[in-house]
C-alpha cells in the first residue's frame, strides 16, 4: 500500500527524491521507454503519491487535451509549412485570437467555423461537435 502524503513538506521531500532518482536512472541509462526496473517502479510509486496529493490539496488545473478539430486545424497548417501567424492571416483573424483558440482558451465563433469549412475543408460535423 502506497503512503498517502498529507503535508506540503512530505510532498516536497518526495518531489526531491523523484528528481534525484530520475537523475540517477538517466545517468545509468535505466530510464528508457518501456524499461521496468527498480528505478522506474520507485519513480512511478512516488509520482502516484505526488499526483494524489496534488488532487487532494493543490488547485492545479488539468492539462487540456486537444480536440480533433484543433488537431485538424494544426495539421492543415503544418502540412503546408505555415506558421501560426500565417494561419491566422489565412483565416482572417488576429494572431493572438488564433493562438487562444488553438490552446483551448477561446471558443470558435460561427464566422470562423464557416471559414474552417470553406478554406480548410473540415467537415461540418466535426466543427459542430468540437467547436
Amino acid at each position: 500500500m502506497e503512503k498517502k502524503l498529507t503535508t506540503r513538506k512530505e510532498y516536497d521531500e518526495v518531489k526531491t527524491r523523484v528528481e534525484t532518482l530520475i537523475a540517477e536512472a538517466t545517468e545509468k541509462g535505466l530510464l528508457e521507454p518501456d524499461m521496468d526496473n527498480d528505478y522506474t517502479r520507485k519513480i512511478a510509486e512516488l509520482s502516484n503519491q505526488m499526483a494524489q496529493y496534488e488532487d487532494d490539496y493543490m488547485d492545479i488545473m488539468p492539462l487540456r487535451e486537444k480536440t480533433p478539430l484543433i488537431k485538424l486545424i494544426e495539421d492543415y497548417f503544418y502540412a503546408r509549412n505555415m506558421k501560426q501567424k500565417e494561419g491566422a492571416q489565412f483565416l482572417g483573424i488576429n494572431e493572438s485570437v488564433f493562438s487562444q483558440i488553438l490552446s483551448g482558451k477561446r471558443r470558435i465563433t460561427m464566422p470562423l467555423a464557416k471559414r474552417l469549412r470553406t478554406k480548410l475543408g473540415i467537415d461540418a460535423e466535426t466543427i459542430l461537435e468540437y467547436a
